[in-house]
């Protein structure tokens, strides 16, 4: 989809209410939006019978060849879509004014929204209030910071922070490609600093007009300030702090006490668990880990020696009695033990015996 602004394109249309306009064929002398434009496509359009008009942005469609009014810009219905009657009317790609960009009476021109610019040379000069976001490469014959030249390459530029400038240092930095070249940088101390900033550099040097920061690839010498930002790695022979050198291992309290550093003993293997050993920390298998607790990684169900004994029965009940089977135990209830063993409850003992007793007579 893309907007599309064609010359003499124009067709009749007989749609009526506010919808979607249906396209009835070029005017004589005039080509066609199908002609112009692809499916999904934006242009501005004008449509009037003479009396009324709306000017809008349409969506066009090349199947049924329509036109939707997506935005209306203006209309004789109070810059409403027009409800139109029956009849024909004409249906036109145009520009409309409040989209053009003029000069005014200087020649100056101005932009509410964003400019795109895909040439390698577009503006003679170009004023901005806002931030400028550049994706590519901006090249120019000339740079200025704060109304300062800025060179294509560093010598013989001053570099100020607008921001907490108050007096300046100058360094000399020696050039790459001859070192009997020197190029002078100025930089700017800062108010709340007691000392000027010292570097001396091999390398290249980029610095950052909005932060007013200088960075380097490679710094040789003495760096002297009160506050200092590094994005990046720090690299250097030796190094202090508060005048107390940091040698490249820091010695470390180490142990298990508070705000110590665990130290880990020989052996200790990835999924290992670990376990405090006096002033260390010790790697332990699972099957250690097993070992130290006394416990057992798996049970053997059954009946026979050291084999752990389970209920296979899924109807255990409350007071019910327990009886051995080939994997584990299974419930009885009173009645089935009685049936298990050959038994007979008391009263039907009884009741046996009286009846026992009648029949001898």
């Amino acid at each position: 989809m893309a907007l599309v602004l064609s010359d003499r394109v124009k067709e009749t249309t007989t749609t009526t209410g506010t919808g979607t306009y249906s396209l009835g064929g070029a005017v004589a002398g005039f080509e066609t939006f199908t002609t112009n434009l692809s499916n999904s496509d934006t242009t501005y359009y004008c449509c009037t019978d003479g009396t009324d008009f709306e000017v809008g942005l349409g969506t066009f469609t090349s199947s049924g060849t329509t036109l939707a009014r997506t935005t209306v810009i203006s209309s004789s219905n109070s810059n409403n879509a027009v409800s139109w009657s029956s009849g024909t009317r004409t249906l036109f790609c145009t520009l409309p004014a409040t989209k053009t960009i003029v000069l005014d009476a200087s020649g100056n021109a101005s932009v509410g929204g964003t400019v795109t610019a895909t040439g390698t040379s577009v503006f003679t000069n170009l004023d901005i209030s806002g931030d400028v976001d550049i994706d590519g490469t901006l090249e120019a014959d000339a740079v200025t910071v704060n109304g300062t030249a800025l060179n294509t390459v560093i010598a013989g530029v001053t570099v100020t922070n607008a921001t907490n400038a108050v007096n300046s240092t100058h360094v000399s930095v020696a050039d790459n490609e001859d070192a009997n070249e020197e190029n002078l940088i100025t930089f700017i101390e800062d108010a709340s600093a007691t000392g000027n900033v010292g570097l001396e550099s091999d390398g290249n040097l980029s610095y950052n007009p909005s932060t007013g920061t200088v960075s380097a690839t490679i710094f040789k010498g003495n760096i002297d300030a009160v506050d200092g930002d590094f994005d990046g790695t720090l690299e250097a022979d030796a190094i202090t702090l508060n005048g107390t050198a940091i040698t490249a291992t820091a010695t470390l309290s180490t142990g298990i006490s508070n705000t110590n550093v665990a130290q880990f003993t020989t052996g200790v293997a990835d999924d290992d668990f670990l376990r405090v050993a006096g002033t260390v920390i010790e790697g332990r298998s699972a099957a250690e880990v097993l070992s130290d607790i006394g416990g057992q990684a798996s049970l053997t169900f059954g009946i026979s020696n050291t084999n752990a004994v389970k209920v296979d029965s899924a109807s255990v009940a409350d007071d019910e009695y327990a009886r051995f089977t080939a994997n584990g135990l299974e419930s009885r209830s009173t009645s089935e033990v009685l049936s298990d063993i050959g038994g007979t409850t008391a009263s039907d003992a009884a009741n046996e015996a009286t009846a026992l007793a009648i029949a001898l007579g």
